[in-house]
């Protein structure tokens, strides 16, 4: 297992990550992603290591997960290295089936940093080292890590990774911005470039990229990508060149060639409405049905965002009470559109008629 990324890497030219998000990423929407995207490598929500250790019901609500999932990355925060030993001895049983392990030194958040966990080890190196170090004797699975470039420019980027790596770290994730500038500003990749130069392990970029175009002029000689809010209600976000000329791919995923223009993917009105239709009840299995009406409202009328009509249905998606209730909504967009299902809502295929709102 520790050499899985070598071979990833060896199968994939390069890799593509669907990035942590508290509260977004759990399984059905890795499974929205994975339905049309099977080819990316799914991070979970992260999860507290001492929460994982204390809780053994966190552990067996949070690690299992369907097959469409694999290989899973599951992504833990905390500042205690024995705590995170632990926490990976508990994420390595066998019954999990977990690929491996991602630690979280990247999250800018005032409560996290607080906590001295997250972005505030980049000011903290040995308590780093340390981590990386105690997982990688406790558990067979690899071990990664997501950081930052710095947490106030005050830090060296290469230093920290290559003491990582010399802790057994086998990949690292950088978002291109410092823990102080938040999410605010633009990406900065040339750090990420030079350190590419200087560590062996694979370095993967973060942030500000949002189309396959946009991709091939950033990732350059790195060995991948992570998208989060790209993927936003767009799994076909994630499909670029390499998937559309691989007739694999295209026979395993119902994605049609014709549709992908200029570097994006434009689905039609009918893949959207089966995004929808599979992510609610994918979620409906996963969550219990007061929860699952409270979660899939957020996401519905966000898949309809390029749609003209959208106005016409947003109410009765935002207050949906079943995946029944659900259903009978999307069937009613397909009955009354039946002639604008093969069109691209994106490419404002579809005409807008006010009179019709």
């Amino acid at each position: 297992m520790k050499d899985f990324w070598k071979k990833q890497l060896e199968k994939n030219k390069k890799l593509v990550f669907l990035a942590p998000m508290d509260w977004y990423w759990d399984s059905a929407y890795r499974q929205a992603m994975k339905r049309v995207s099977p080819h990316i490598f799914c991070v979970s929500e992260f999860y507290s290591a001492d929460w994982l250790i204390h809780s053994r019901f966190l552990a067996d609500s949070v690690l299992p997960h369907t097959e469409m999932e694999d290989p899973l990355i599951i992504q833990i925060f905390g500042k205690d290295p024995v705590i995170f030993a632990n926490a990976a001895k508990i994420i390595s049983e066998s019954k999990y089936n977990i690929a491996w392990i991602d630690i979280n030194m990247w999250c800018p958040a005032k409560k996290v940093v607080r906590s001295w966990h997250g972005s505030c080890l980049l000011i903290n190196e040995q308590t780093a080292f340390e981590i990386v170090k105690h997982m990688h004797e406790a558990t067979h699975l690899p071990i990664s890590v997501k950081t930052r470039l710095s947490f106030d420019w005050n830090q060296n980027l290469i230093n920290f990774i290559k003491w990582l790596e010399n802790a057994w770290a086998s990949l690292v994730t950088i978002h291109g911005r410092t823990a102080k500038q938040a999410y605010t500003g633009y990406a900065d990749f040339t750090n990420i470039y030079e350190l590419k130069k200087h560590v062996s392990i694979p370095v993967i970029c973060n942030w500000d990229i949002v189309n396959y175009t946009d991709w091939m002029k950033k990732v350059k000689e790195l060995d991948g990508i992570m998208l989060g809010r790209a993927s936003f209600w767009n799994p076909w976000c994630f499909i670029w060149e390499p998937q559309i000329n691989d007739d694999d791919f295209i026979e395993k995923t119902w994605v049609k060639r014709e549709n992908f223009i200029d570097g994006v993917y434009h689905p039609t009105l009918s893949e959207i409405l089966e995004a929808m239709e599979f992510h609610a009840e994918k979620l409906v299995e996963t969550k219990w049905e007061k929860k699952w009406s409270l979660e899939i409202r957020k996401h519905l009328v966000q898949y309809l965002k390029n749609f003209p009509w959208v106005k016409k249905y947003r109410k009765r998606l935002v207050t949906t009470e079943s995946v029944d209730n659900t259903r009978e909504i999307l069937e009613e967009i397909r009955k009354e559109f039946s002639e604008d299902l093969n069109k691209r809502p994106s490419l404002n295929e579809i005409e807008k008629k006010e009179e019709n709102l």
